[in-house]
């Protein structure tokens, strides 16, 4: 294949991959009858891989009933969090983003947010038994805390715990902070508070909260700036409390049986 050619195909393809993934209004993902969500699906309950290997959880839920209520189906894009925002969206790869993202206005300032569709907070996870009696805000200082990158727990943490002596580790990846806390390489790790609720179901004894919330949080849906999907998500949410649908995804996902 000449270079021309290779580099006209190149091109050609380069297009139909950003026009098949990022819309940015109501009428381009009716067009392309596809809404595509970005997410990492790292978070249970609020978004994960089950058994089949298939990405599931509280936020694709909601996702699937905004396209259903555009008239179209739902793709998912899994991805870090750190590559997910804001440059997911704001690049077009995907047409919106769900991870349990807290609404900030730093973050408004370069994207779009729905109305809040979860109240959360920060906490501290530690392992089961708090076997080094880790509490909040009285044992920060000197103690190694994780944090994931580019989430609002480190910046929460930037903010809060380096003034307090405590010593920050990043991850990358949520279950690698996880699994640190298990092996006692770090004291604590920062997280949102259902997550506790989940992995108490899921790995019971293995790890638990430890002293109180360290912030308060809502979470959004996130669009590029000025999209009008984010006004119709804000219907679909609207629609899904009024139905009691919301309540049922709740039910099913997040409140503790």
């Amino acid at each position: 294949m000449g270079m021309k050619r290779a580099l006209l195909l190149a091109v050609a393809l380069a297009a139909s991959v950003l026009s098949a993934a990022g819309a940015t209004t109501v009428a381009e993902v009716k067009k392309k009858g596809v809404l595509v969500l970005g997410t990492d699906p790292t978070f249970a309950p609020f978004e994960f891989k089950d058994k089949t290997g298939q990405i599931t959880g509280f936020d694709v839920d909601i996702a699937r009933a905004v396209a259903k209520d555009l008239g179209v189906k739902l793709q998912i894009q899994a991805a870090g969090f750190g590559a997910l925002m804001p440059q997911s969206v704001t690049s077009g790869r995907v047409d919106m983003a769900m991870s349990a993202i807290t609404i900030t206005a730093e973050r408004a300032k370069v994207v779009a947010f729905s109305n809040p569709y979860y109240r959360s907070a920060q906490v501290f996870i530690v392992k089961g038994g708090n076997p080094q009696k880790f509490t909040w805000p009285a044992d920060v200082k000197g103690a190694a805390i994780g944090v994931q990158a580019n989430t609002t727990g480190q910046y929460v943490a930037d903010d809060t715990l380096k003034s307090r002596g405590a010593a920050l580790k990043v991850y990358d990846d949520f279950a690698a902070g996880l699994a640190d806390v298990q092996a006692g390489r770090i004291v604590a790790l920062v997280g949102d508070a259902p997550t506790v609720t989940d992995l108490q179901k899921r790995l019971p004894g293995q790890f638990q909260q430890a002293g109180k919330d360290l912030a308060a949080e809502d979470y959004g849906m996130v669009f590029a700036k000025n999209s009008d999907l984010a006004a119709a998500a804000n219907k679909t949410l609207a629609r899904m409390k009024a139905s009691g649908e919301y309540q049922k995804l709740l039910d099913k996902w997040i409140v503790q049986k």
